[in-house]
């Protein structure tokens, strides 16, 4: 019996780098046209799925035992993107009281 060819994708960095190229054609394609305020919300909700779909790969691979740093480059920059959009909402929110 021959054994079971391997395909790239089989390896752990080789199907991450597909997962982070796709997520980058996917938001150029998105953003390549003039879009409205509904479609900048649309297509902000379309990358915020594909990351979540890109960082739950990378917890199951990490709970595999395929330990990489991208898993903790993606929690820091889910982190900072949380704190951003906590910054934006505070100066929104409470920004036009602060000033003289």
């Amino acid at each position: 019996m021959r054994p079971v060819k391997k395909n790239r994708l089989s390896q752990p960095s080789e199907f991450i780098k597909m997962m982070v190229v796709s997520l980058v054609f996917v938001s150029v394609f998105l953003f390549s046209k003039k879009i409205s305020q509904e479609q900048m919300v649309i297509n902000l909700a379309v990358l915020l799925f594909l990351f979540f779909i890109l960082q739950l790969v990378f917890v199951i691979m990490y709970k595999k035992g395929v330990k990489t740093w991208a898993f903790w480059l993606l929690i820091l920059l889910g982190l900072i993107g949380v704190a951003g959009a906590i910054t934006i909402w505070y100066v929104l929110k409470y920004g036009l009281t602060f000033q003289n």
